[in-house]
C-alpha cells in the first residue's frame, strides 16, 4: 500500500502564467510550480566529485554534468549528441532505473539503453557497446574491482567480462514463475527491494535470490478499452493465501554448481535483506517468520550453506519492522544494527559477530531513521532521526563509543542527505512548509560549502499561500496526536468555516514520511489544499495511533484491527466542531490508498461525523490486500475474523449515510479495483447512493497531465457541493 497522494507536479512545456489573485485547477499539473532539483543525481565513488543530468535546451537531448566538491569546477562528462546510448531515467513499478552507473574505480559509466549495455570512458566520453541482442540485460551491477557485470537475462543470471566480452549464464532453471535474482510483486513492494542479487566483497562469488512464485493465486489486471478487452496475469498473494518459497544461493562467478543456504525447516517464510560479510565467506540473511513479530538474523557460511543465529528481534504485542542490512565495520569484527527494543528505533553496536550482547549508541525518545556512513578512520557513525522533532529529519553523528552525539543540520524540517562514499561531504535537499525543496553541499561536520539549487518558485510568488499551525490532540487514553491545521487568507475568526480533513492513518516503515510532518508537500506544496483555502475552506490533518515515529508501543496499538485509528480521526472531527470558527455540520475527510481505507471507514463505521468523504484507490476490506502488508498489522484470516470485519469498510454498509466518492484507477495493480467494485456493488445493493469515477489504464498513482486536471476538476467540484 503506497504511502499518501503527494502534489508532486508533472514538469511540462508552458508558459509562464500571469500572475493572478488565486489557484485554478488547470494549474495544478504545471511543471513551472514545481522546485528544480538535482536529477539523476549520483557520487562520484571516489568522492571527489558528483554528477547529475542536464536538459540540453538546443538538441532537446541531456547530458551529464560533473562538479568538483573542493573547488566547484563544472564540466560536461557525457552529451547524448555526442553518445547517443544516454538515454532517458525510466520508472519501473515503483523504481526508477537509472540511465547511468559509475564503476566502482571512477573510470567508467555504464549506460544501460535499450535493451543493450554501454560502457563510456568517464575521461574521453567515448563508448562501446558490451552487449547486442534482443534480450534485455536487466539490473546490471558491476563487480567490486570493476571489470565485470552481473545481471539478469532469459530468467537467469549472467556474468560479462568487460575485457575479453565473454558472457557466462550462471544458472539455467529461471522461469517466468521460479524468479532467479529478482522478486514476485509482494516482496518488491512491501520490501522495497528489487535486485535479488549481490557480488561478494572479493568478486569472486554471487549471492542470489531464487523465489518459486507458483503457489500464488494470479490475479487479472484487465484493460478495457480494446474492443476484445486483453488480460495481463499478476501473481498476487493475498492475505491468507499462499506466498512464493524462496531460497538463498550462492555460485562462483566463473560458473559452477549452487552452494544452498539453510534457511531451517519452516518453508512458510520471508527473506527480506541478506548481505556479504567483509571476509567474502559469510552471509547475513534475515529471516522473517510468516507473522512477522520474530526477525532472526542468520550467519550463512557461504562454502557449506551451513548457518547459526546471530541475533534475534520479537514483538509479542506486535510486529518487527524490517529494518536495512547490518553494517559491518571494515577494521574490526563487529557491525551496527538497528532496533525497536527499547520501543524507540535506535543504534546498537556488535563488537563480534559472535557476541549476543552490544551495546546502545543512541537513546530517547526518538528514532534513528537510517545509518547513512560509516567514517572509521575519523572515528564517526553518520544517521539521520527525529530528535530535534519527530516532524523533523536531521543528519546526525556519533562516536562508535556513544560520545560525541552532534546534530549536523540546523534549519527545522526536512533534510534528505546523500552521503560521500568517504563520507567527507553530504548533499542536503532541504524543504520545510514553507520553503521549497533548496540543494546544498556540506562538509562532513555540517559547515556549509555552496548552494546547488536554490529551490525558488518564481511562479508562486503572486499568491498568498497558507501555512499549516502544528499543535498536539491529547486522548482521553493519554495519547499526543500531531495534528496541523491550515486557515485560509484572510481568516476571520468570527466566521464558520467548513474543513476537509486529510487522512492516511495506518502503518507504515520508519524510512517513510508521515501525513503531519515539516516539509514542502505537507505545507506550500499541497497545492490542490492551497486552492481549497483559497475557496474558503480548512485543511486538518492528524497522525493516528498506529503511525510510526512514535514508538513501538504508539504502533501495535492498532494491531490485529487497523480500524482503531479512525477512532482518533473521529476525536479529531469532534474536536474540530467544538472550535468557534468551525461550521460543525460541514466536517469532511479525504485520502488515498492507505488514506482511502481510513476514509471508507470513517464514512461508514463512523457513519455521520463526516459529511462527505474522497476515497482514492481504497482497500476497502483488508483480504483484498496482499499478505506481506496486511499480515503484517492484521496476523492472519483465519486467526483473526473479528479484526478483518473490524477494518472492512463493508461490514458496516447499512450505516452508511451518503456523501462518498470512490476513484480508482482500472489497472491499479498495487490497490485492486476490485475493492471499489466490492464498495459500489453492496451500496448498490443496500440502495445507498454514492458517486464514482474509474480511470481506465491507470494503475496506484494517476499519470499524465491529463487524468490529473479530470480527477482535480472532480474532486474540487464535489467538494464545493458536497460540503
Amino acid at each position: 500500500m503506497r504511502k499518501k497522494l503527494l502534489f508532486l507536479l508533472v514538469p511540462c512545456v508552458c508558459a509562464v502564467i500571469q500572475a493572478q489573485d488565486s489557484l485554478t485547477v488547470e494549474m495544478l499539473g504545471l511543471g513551472i510550480y514545481r522546485p528544480k532539483t538535482l536529477r539523476g543525481f549520483a557520487w562520484r565513488p571516489d568522492g571527489t566529485a558528483y554528477t547529475f543530468l542536464e536538459e540540453d535546451a538546443e538538441s532537446k537531448g541531456q547530458r551529464i554534468l560533473m562538479e568538483d566538491v573542493k573547488s566547484g569546477d563544472k564540466k560536461i562528462l557525457l552529451d547524448s549528441r555526442n553518445a547517443e546510448e544516454l538515454g532517458t531515467v525510466m520508472w519501473q513499478k515503483r523504481f526508477m532505473l537509472p540511465n547511468y552507473i559509475w564503476s566502482p574505480d571512477s573510470r567508467s559509466i555504464l549506460l544501460p539503453s535499450g535493451t543493450d549495455l554501454f560502457l563510456a570512458d568517464a575521461a574521453t566520453g567515448s563508448v562501446r557497446r558490451l552487449t547486442e541482442d534482443d534480450e534485455e540485460e536487466r539490473d546490471p551491477v558491476f563487480s567490486p574491482d570493476g571489470k565485470k557485470l552481473a545481471y539478469l537475462k532469459n530468467d537467469n543470471l549472467c556474468r560479462l567480462d568487460l575485457y575479453s566480452g565473454i558472457e557466462i549464464q550462471l544458472t539455467t532453471t529461471g522461469t517466468q514463475d521460479l524468479l532467479i535474482g529478482r522478486f514476485d510483486w509482494v516482496y518488491e513492494e512491501e520490501f522495497s527491494i528489487r535486485t535479488g542479487f549481490a557480488w561478494s566483497p572479493d568478486g569472486k562469488s554471487i549471492a542470489y535470490f531464487e523465489l518459486d512464485q507458483s503457489p500464488e493465486p494470479v490475479f487479472p489486471i484487465v484493460d478495457f478499452e480494446p474492443v476484445h478487452n486483453t488480460v495481463t496475469p499478476l501473481r498476487y498473494p493475498k492475505a491468507g493465501d499462499a506466498n512464493a518459497l524462496v531460497r538463498i544461493g550462492v555460485v562462483p562467478e566463473q560458473g559452477g554448481e549452487t552452494v544452498w543456504m539453510d534457511l531451517g525447516p519452516e518453508k512458510d517464510i520471508y527473506i527480506p535483506r541478506i548481505a556479504w560479510f567483509p571476509d567474502s565467506k559469510r552471509l547475513a540473511i534475515q529471516r522473517l517468520n510468516r507473522k512477522q513479530n520474530r526477525l532472526d538474523l542468520l550467519e550463512a557460511d557461504a562454502a557449506t550453506g551451513r548457518t547459526a543465529v546471530m541475533l534475534t528481534e520479537t514483538d509479542p504485542y506486535g510486529w518487527v519492522d524490517v529494518q536495512e542490512h547490518p553494517v559491518f565495520l571494515k577494521n574490526s569484527p563487529g557491525y551496527l544494527w538497528l532496533s525497536q527494543r527499547d520501543n524507540w528505533n535506535h543504534i546498537y553496536l556488535y563488537d563480534d559477530y559472535s557476541s549476543r550482547d552490544s551495546r546502545q549508541l543512541t537513546r530517547g525518545n526518538w528514532d534513528v531513521t537510517q545509518i547513512l556512513s560509516v567514517d572509521e578512520k575519523a572515528g564517526w557513525i553518520y544517521f539521520t532521526a527525529t530528535e530535534a522533532s519527530v516532524l523533523d529529519r536531521h543528519l546526525y553523528r556519533v562516536r562508535p563509543d556513544g560520545t560525541g552525539f552532534e546534530r549536523l543540520t540546523r534549519d527545522p524540517g526536512t533534510h534528505n542527505i546523500q552521503m560521500a562514499p568517504d563520507a567527507s561531504f553530504f548533499i542536503d535537499v532541504f524543504s520545510n512548509v514553507e520553503t521549497p525543496h533548496r540543494t546544498t553541499l556540506h562538509r562532513s561536520d555540517g559547515r556549509r560549502t555552496r548552494v546547488l539549487e536554490k529551490g525558488d518558485i518564481p511562479a508562486l510568488k503572486p499568491f498568498r499561500l497558507s501555512i499549516p499551525e502544528f499543535f498536539y490532540l491529547n486522548t482521553d487514553d493519554g495519547l499526543r496526536l500531531n495534528a496541523f491545521i491550515m486557515k485560509p487568507h484572510p481568516f476571520d475568526p468570527k466566521k464558520k468555516y467548513p474543513v476537509l480533513m486529510h487522512v492516511y492513518g495506518v502503518p507504515v516503515s520508519l524510512t517513510s514520511t508521515q501525513t503531519v510532518d515539516n516539509s514542502w508537500y505537507s505545507g506550500k506544496g499541497a497545492l490542490w489544499h492551497q486552492l481549497l483555502l483559497q475557496k474558503g475552506y480548512l485543511i486538518f490533518a492528524v497522525e493516528n495511533r498506529g503511525t510510526a515515529f512514535l514508538g513501538d508501543d504508539f504502533q501495535n496499538r492498532v494491531y490485529g484491527d487497523l480500524s482503531k485509528g479512525l477512532e482518533d480521526q473521529v476525536r479529531a472531527a469532534k474536536y474540530l466542531k467544538s472550535l468557534p470558527y468551525v461550521d460543525s455540520a460541514r466536517v469532511g475527510i479525504w485520502g488515498a490508498s492507505g488514506g482511502g481505507h481510513m476514509t471508507c471507514l470513517a464514512m461508514t463505521k463512523a457513519a455521520g461525523v463526516f459529511k462527505a468523504g474522497i476515497a482514492l484507490s481504497s482497500v476497502t476490506d483488508p483480504r483484498n490486500y496482499d499478505t506481506i502488508w496486511t499480515e503484517r498489522y492484521m496476523g492472519l484470516p483465519s486467526e483473526n475474523p473479528g479484526g478483518y470485519d473490524a477494518a472492512s469498510a463493508l461490514h458496516y454498509i447499512p450505516a452508511y449515510r451518503g456523501g462518498l466518492l470512490l476513484i480508482h484507477g482500472a489497472s491499479d495493480d498495487n490497490v485492486h479495483l476490485s475493492n471499489t467494485m466490492q464498495m459500489a456493488r453492496r451500496l448498490q445493493a443496500a440502495d445507498k447512493p454514492f458517486s464514482m469515477m474509474i480511470y481506465p489504464n491507470q494503475a496506484h498513482g494517476f499519470h499524465g497531465t491529463g487524468y490529473r486536471a479530470h480527477y482535480y476538476h472532480l474532486m474540487t467540484e464535489f467538494i464545493l457541493k458536497q460540503l
